[in-house]
């Protein structure tokens, strides 16, 4: 028998995307300049291309397409960082989670009720789940880390008592006094 083959789409490449760079690159900026297929079309020509019309709007819609990715994909970086001045104690997830809510509540409030007819609900609670799991592992994951910190500087309150008891025995007694009263100021 044959080999089985992914099922991943094929990468599509133009004729557009094997220019030389500095060609491909003058096309891509008349793209974004706003210039017509047919005029793109004859700059090649001019260049000894010959590419059909079609061409260049199969790959203007891809390249768009990825423009458009790379520019929210750059504001959603803005907005992190935006995020990460604005409260210097968050870490990067953290950032990432609460724009993502932000962006998940604005695009609630913004759904209309036919686009809500659109929406499958498992989807919808799958993604609501991912975020949920998301917020709850990094507050297990503090939880640890504070655990962890909190064992550690037991142990080593631990070595410094037992060091002082032996070595300093009346320095332990009035430390230890010390932070009885204390302990006690605390709880009334």
């Amino acid at each position: 028998m044959g080999k089985k083959r992914n099922k991943e789409p094929n990468r599509k490449h133009s004729k557009i995307d094997g220019l030389p760079p500095e060609l491909k690159s003058v096309v891509q900026h008349m793209l974004l300049a706003g210039y017509k297929y047919w005029q793109i079309q004859d700059y090649l020509a001019e260049n000894g291309v010959s590419i059909s019309l079609a061409a260049i709007c199969n790959h203007a819609r891809r390249f768009r397409a990825d423009v458009e990715t790379l520019t929210i994909a750059n504001e959603n970086f803005k907005a992190m960082m935006q995020e990460l001045e604005r409260c210097p104690d968050l870490d990067t997830t953290e950032a990432i989670v609460r724009l993502t809510s932000q962006n998940l509540f604005k695009a609630l409030a913004n759904t209309s009720e036919e686009d809500w007819q659109d929406i499958k609900p498992q989807e919808l609670m799958k993604q609501a789940t991912g975020l949920v799991r998301a917020a709850a592992y990094k507050k297990r994951v503090e939880v640890q880390n504070q655990t962890d910190t909190e064992a550690g500087l037991e142990a080593v309150r631990q070595l410094v008592f037992d060091a002082m008891a032996k070595e300093r025995p009346d320095l332990y007694d009035e430390v230890n006094k010390f932070l009885k009263v204390k302990k006690a100021e605390g709880l009334e």
